[in-house]
């Protein structure tokens, strides 16, 4: 019946190429790479010069990558008589946030692999962070490990690709303190304190006295008022205060904020004042992040990356 009914054949292969996908992709967790990369061996053209190229394009690519700053657009074209993949590097500190946007220009259905990766601490090879299409849809991830990142885009064999990449990478935290940015930051983290007994775990940020201070993300507030910090504000994220980073808030003149109450993103927590051990100093926010132990709040606080337009 099957080679009678041309319906029957085409819901037949449409359930085969279901199948397989279900498996390659949620059984196996391959990459829609990796399911070319498997029908290249089933052709027999994986160990042939011409697949063993197309392996080897990214790591040729990456020996020249195009090194990309904190705006970076670009149009590039793949042609069909080439085997190449196209690298853009960049290096990230923990806490910032890399976006992107990748459009199709073509319309010729061939696949355009893309994925991104970070670069092993042992040096030994890169491991995908996420793979994405080409839709045009701006997309973005949140930097944990510091270290080289790359997006890497190739496309399967002999296909003409013209595509449209847009990268930024920026903080991923508001300021603090209102009306303030990055140049009032007067003292950085891992300063020496106290003669070098100590060092400081955060930054200072130098504002009037009296300025708001804002919350960076929703969370529970515990207030405290001695210590070095004078009066100060712990801000916890994550579900019910738990499991997530804690913000630190000291020297400030007063509180916005209710001891134990909950607050949304952007709502004051206090003012800029400067109690406890800052008391002979002009008035700052000390402003610290702590997951696990204490982080660099610098990167969290960069202007928040804004792609450049197509």
């Amino acid at each position: 019946m099957l080679t009678a009914r041309a319906d029957l054949r085409q819901h037949a292969a449409q359930s085969s190429e279901s199948a397989i996908r279900y498996i390659a992709f949620d059984m196996l967790g391959w990459s829609p790479r990796d399911v070319f990369v498997w029908r290249l061996r089933l052709s027999g053209l994986l160990d042939s010069p011409l697949g063993q190229q197309w392996l080897g394009a990214v790591e040729r690519a990456s020996e020249s990558p195009f090194r990309v700053g904190d705006q970076f657009r670009t149009t590039e074209t793949f042609a069909d008589d080439k085997v190449e993949a196209h690298v853009f590097q960049l290096a990230l500190d923990r806490g910032e946030k890399l976006a992107w946007r990748l459009s199709r220009l073509d319309t010729s259905g061939h696949q355009l692999y893309a994925s991104l990766e970070r670069h092993e601490n042992d040096g030994q090879g890169w491991s995908t962070v996420a793979e994405f299409g080409a839709d045009a849809v701006a997309a973005n991830k949140l930097v944990f490990q510091p270290g080289d990142y790359r997006i890497v885009l190739q496309p399967e064999l002999s296909a003409k690709v013209e595509y449209s990449l847009a990268i930024a990478s920026g903080g991923s935290l508001p300021f603090p303190v209102e009306a303030a940015s990055q140049r009032d930051i007067g003292s950085s983290f891992g300063a020496p304190r106290d003669g070098g007994a100590r060092e400081h775990h955060g930054v200072d940020i130098f504002a009037k006295k009296g300025t708001p201070v804002t919350a960076v993300v929703d969370g529970h507030v515990r207030t405290g008022t001695g210590g070095i910090g004078g009066n100060h504000v712990w801000l916890s994220g994550g579900i019910m205060g738990l499991g997530g980073a804690r913000y630190y808030y000291a020297h400030l003149d007063s509180f916005a904020a209710d001891a134990g109450g909950t607050v949304k993103k952007g709502e004051i927590l206090g003012y800029v004042g400067n109690t406890g051990n800052a008391r002979n100093t002009p008035p700052h926010l000390h402003f610290g992040i702590y997951m696990g132990g204490p982080v660099d709040p610098a990167p969290f606080l960069k202007p928040e990356p804004v792609l450049p337009g197509l």
